[in-house]
């Protein structure tokens, strides 16, 4: 159900709905109150409007014919007062003059209006109004009222509505603003969201959000995005852990499978009778040894991998000086380096500054550095260390000057298993995690590991050790 009325634009149709029915409640609104307006103009005569607008004026009137009393700062308009007997008792209009007779039923009539001629002007804008004067419900006489025109022309019957229609041009400016704001601020960010997503689950992750702004949409929009790109962080991850497995299949079983195969055809010389004698078995067994020996260097590099990828490597660190520590580490190492027919050469000085490392894991670092150092140069080399001391670090430089890495590689040689394709086929052992293992152990300590290399011109390894 969901999925159709997304398909069907269901949110859209009933903002467009909603916004339609408003719409059309003003427009009746307003034909309504046109309605309206055209009755009260039929409705309410001329006479009704002259009773309205002259009722203050009668009463004033009527209270100064009490009194006897007439003025004509009390009165808003020219009028004319006449008793039963048709006698004008007060006037202010040009044509009534105190004392003159008029036919009341003839001449003037009861509740009667009639057009009055401007004889200035020479125009009709005057309305000549008679109403009854009345006093205690008997009727006294009549009274004349002289008004603008313009009072029976039912021209402030709009101004009654004016508050209506503002209220409903405003409602209108409203409802298209409200209408706007959801389709374009939630309306078609949803729509965003629901087109990435089934893009997503396609295996499409390049469709991007193009809603931009703060808000509550606005970060919902860009929570989505961070949730894709960590997605495509996770897909990619994925993809290198499989071409990863991969490569580890084929690492190991060439890495495996090359000893394995020397340590068989050694044996098997052995058993068919190849080598007799006490001088050949005891060579064949040397051989034997080693490649066992490689063999289970391959098994322990491998574990030490699988804990670095799975964090459990433990790291034991305690505190000592960095001179002390170094010293004797490249003491025992140069005897190594000795036996391979090369030279271990400590340049300047060593730093003694406290640090806090795990002897055995650096000691690890530093002996694969070496060890590779030792495999990829030539008898007789030299191996150059030196430090640099920093303010916060100590930096162990180990420089030989064997064949060198190309460009190429150098991004890669902290990977797993990584040898350069010109070394895979070689005689040279090795699986190709030494310097991936050293990579965890140097950063385990907070520090950073580099290489530096150039074809036949050698390679350095750089790495840190922080002080305390």
């Amino acid at each position: 159900m969901g999925n159709i009325r997304v398909k069907d634009n269901y949110l859209g149709k009933k903002i467009s709905i909603l916004t339609g029915l408003i719409c059309l409640f003003i427009i009746v609104s307003f034909i309504y109150s046109i309605i309206i307006l055209k009755d009260d103009g039929k409705e309410e005569g001329k006479t009704n409007l002259l009773r309205v607008e002259t009722s203050t004026q009668r009463e004033k009137i009527k209270e100064m014919y009490k009194n006897n009393n007439f003025n004509m700062e009390e009165s808003f308009y020219e009028y004319c007062v006449i008793n039963l007997r048709g006698e004008v008792i007060f006037s202010t209009l040009k044509d009534f003059k105190k004392g003159d007779k008029v036919n009341l039923e003839t001449d003037i009539g009861y509740d009667n209006s009639f057009s009055k001629r401007n004889k200035e002007s020479n125009s009709d804008e005057l309305v000549r109004y008679s109403t009854p004067l009345v006093n205690n419900n008997d009727q006294e006489g009549t009274i004349i009222i002289d008004l603008p025109k313009v009072v029976t022309e039912n021209g402030d019957k709009y101004e009654k509505f004016i508050p209506l229609w503002i209220i409903l041009f405003l409602i209108g400016i409203l409802t298209f603003m409200i209408n706007k704001f959801v389709k374009v601020d939630i309306i078609n960010p949803i729509k965003e969201i629901h087109k990435s997503a089934k893009n997503i689950l396609r295996g499409n992750y390049d469709c991007k959000i193009r809603y931009d702004y703060h808000g509550e949409v606005g970060e919902f929009c860009h929570d989505f995005e961070a949730m894709r790109d960590e997605i495509i962080v996770s897909k990619e991850k994925e993809e290198r852990l499989k071409r990863s497995e991969k490569e580890l299949l084929a690492c190991i079983s060439h890495d495996l499978k090359t000893p394995l195969s020397s340590i068989l055809g050694y044996v098997e010389g052995i058993r068919d009778g190849i080598v007799h004698n006490e001088e050949g078995i005891k060579r064949y067994s040397n051989i034997i040894i080693k490649k066992s020996n490689e063999l289970s260097k391959l098994i322990d590099d491998i574990l030490e991998q699988s804990k670095a990828e799975l964090n459990e490597m433990t790291i034991e660190r305690k505190e000592m000086y960095s001179y002390d520590y170094l010293t004797e580490t490249f003491m025992d190492l140069s005897i190594d380096v000795a036996n391979k027919n090369m030279k271990l050469n400590v340049l300047g000085d060593i730093p003694n500054s406290l640090i806090s490392i795990d002897e055995k894991r650096m000691n690890q670092v530093i002996s694969n550095i070496i060890s590779n150092s030792i495999k990829y140069s030539e008898s007789g080399k030299i191996i150059d260390v030196w430090l640099d001391d920093d303010i916060n670090s100590i930096t162990v430089n180990i420089k030989d000057y064997g064949s060198g890495i190309s460009i190429g590689d150098i991004p890669f040689v902290f990977n797993k298993f990584y040898r350069g394709e010109k070394y895979r086929n070689t005689n040279i052992s090795g699986s190709g995690l030494g310097l991936s293992i050293s990579k965890y152990i140097v950063e385990s300590h907070g520090g950073v590991i580099k290489c530096y290399s150039s074809l036949k011109e050698g390679t350095t390894i750089s790495f840190t050790i922080p002080k305390i």
